[in-house]
């Protein structure tokens, strides 16, 4: 059963407006340029698989006559394919079909299968696509702003996963926003390596090239992660002006490239930087900027973002050419609200909004909202539908905490992830990150609060690898809390190499973590110790507090 019908979108001229993908990509049935490409590797040369766009609509056409055989209108069919132009024409497909896509991981590994198997069944899936759909073409056909066009699984990093109910309407109008503030048309160039059935890979990466009608190149995740040169290099060759990942990617770039890569790469084509979909770090801004200055890279083409699957994509973001902008404390602006929408902090336990420069909890409105959550009318109603006095319209909680400056947004972290010690709130991310700086990305590290007698108890959860001397990393994590977080730990569990749970999008799964670390689930580190994972007895020696 289809959620509810919302009320809270608004009406007029904000609703529906925008390009619509299908109309988009119709509209070049006949044209020969290209659409997308797809880069895969042997060893280390690049094989490139180029679809024009009448080759992707044909395509698409295939997936449709294919999905409209084996299924009725209004059907969720899941589209599991591997990244690449297979997975995009199964999407097209869909929608032009009149049926509800579901975009999920490719079930190779077991925990994407069991992923893949949960959301068909929550969804009622009649059909899981994980290759190449191909039948009798049907033609494509735009369907209604209200029609729901697909079902965007969260990541569940602070709670079972939940199915976006995203609308056609909901789409283009976010579609808009995202060209508006990023002034984006047909003489920009993309360059993505995103997972697809994630809002940042399929909107951003898939969905924008298309809408505004230039090309894109795509590399699977997992090609970037094993080199992130690459998808700089790309990025230089292709001359692409458009492009983004999460802030850990903007790291990893400069941890694991050389100086001679480095300067090989021409990076002054690159225009829109956006960092999103995760917390954007101020560091993490400079480090980037400064490594790759030499190979032409300005430090004005980052645009942080924020943004969420209920929002279709895209909430908040600086605008192209308006570069990084920091608080006095140091916060990175995730931007203004995107045209349209209407963004307040809240006191929510006042109900009320707050002024500038208070702290609380992130509420949006706008034609981007999804309709609610598929199926599950309880989640819909906690989430959505939320009313302040004197609005006119109805509110999303977003679960985030964060404040406005100059009509920016900075977020501060999940409302969940607050941990409260001696009448302060710390956040998670902050501690993480605090440790990171200190031990290494290469270690997750999941922080948070285990109920304790006099109240909340800080637990560190880090992972450790074969050689790592404990008590160093130990004394490492007392003095990355105490000198950058004011902050001391009442637990520090080590765990081994990927002990520490994540989503599905690779954030850390805090409650996950905090669930393995109550059952003493938490694998061992490699090391023999006497330490335990189920309880207090790993606590921070005194002398060390």
């Amino acid at each position: 059963m289809a959620a509810p019908e919302r009320t809270h979108r608004g009406s007029g001229p904000e609703r529906g407006e925008g390009p619509d993908v299908l109309a988009a990509a119709l509209a070049g049935a006949d044209d020969d340029a290209p659409a997308f490409t797809m880069l895969r590797w042997r060893g280390d040369e690049a094989v490139d698989a180029t679809w024009s766009r009448r080759a992707l609509l044909d395509a698409a056409r295939d997936a449709a006559g294919s999905i409209t055989a084996q299924t009725d209108p209004g059907d969720r069919v899941v589209i599991a394919a591997p990244p690449g132009l297979d997975f995009i024409a199964a999407f097209l497909g869909c929608l032009g079909a009149g049926r509800i896509a579901v975009p999920a991981p490719f079930p190779g590994a077991a925990r994407a299968r069991a992923f893949v198997e949960r959301i068909a069944a929550v969804t009622g899936a009649r059909l899981v696509a994980t290759e190449a759909l191909a039948a009798a073409p049907v033609d494509l056909r735009p369907a209604a702003p209200d029609a729901i066009a697909y079902l965007q699984f969260t990541s569940g990093s602070t709670q079972a996963p939940r199915g976006a109910a995203i609308t056609h309407g909901a789409l283009s109008a976010n579609l808009r926003a995202i060209g508006a503030t990023w002034d984006l048309g047909p003489d920009d160039r993309g360059v993505f390596w995103l997972p697809p059935f994630h809002d940042m890979g399929l909107v951003g990466a898939i969905l924008t090239p298309l809408a505004f009608g230039f090309p894109a190149t795509l590399m699977h995740p997992a090609a970037f992660l094993q080199k992130p040169h690459r998808w700089l290099a790309r990025i230089a060759q292709e001359r692409a002006t458009f492009s983004g990942a999460p802030n850990f990617a903007y790291d990893l770039c400069v941890d694991r490239t050389t100086p001679a890569q480095r300067a090989a790469l021409d990076l002054s084509s690159w225009r829109v930087a956006v960092n999103g979909a995760e917390p954007v770090l101020a560091l993490t801004l400079r480090r980037f900027a400064g490594a790759f200055a030499g190979a032409g890279f300005r430090a004005d083409a980052f645009a942080p973002g924020y943004g969420l699957a209920e929002t279709v994509l895209f909430a908040t973001a600086r605008r192209r050419g308006s570069g990084p902008a920091m608080s006095p404390e140091g916060a990175v602006s995730c931007g203004a609200p995107a045209p349209g929408t209407h963004l307040r902090i809240v006191d929510e336990a006042r109900g009320v909004a707050l002024a500038e420069g208070e702290t609380g909890a992130v509420w949006i409105a706008g034609p981007s909202l999804a309709r609610g959550y598929w199926n599950d009318p309880a989640a819909t109603a906690d989430v959505f539908d939320h009313r302040l006095p004197g609005e006119p319209h109805a509110f999303l909680r977003t679960g985030d905490i964060g404040r406005l400056r100059a009509g920016d947004l900075f977020v501060c972290g999940r409302a969940k992830d607050v941990i409260v010690r001696g009448g302060r709130n710390l956040h998670a991310a902050d501690l993480e990150q605090a440790i990171a700086l200190r031990l290494g990305r290469d270690r997750r590290t999941a922080a948070f609060a285990a109920p304790g007698p006099a109240g909340d108890r800080l637990v560190i959860v880090q992972e450790a690898r074969a050689g790592d001397d404990l008590d160093a990393s130990r004394a490492a994590i007392v003095d990355a809390l105490g000198a950058d977080c004011d902050a001391q730990a009442d637990a520090i569990v080590f765990t081994a190499p990927g002990g520490v749970p994540v989503t599905t999008s690779g954030k850390v799964a805090r409650a996950a973590a905090r669930d393995a670390w109550r059952t003493g689930a938490l694998p061992a580190p490699p090391h023999p110790t006497s330490e335990t994972a189920h309880d207090f007895a790993v606590d921070v020696p005194a002398h060390a507090r």
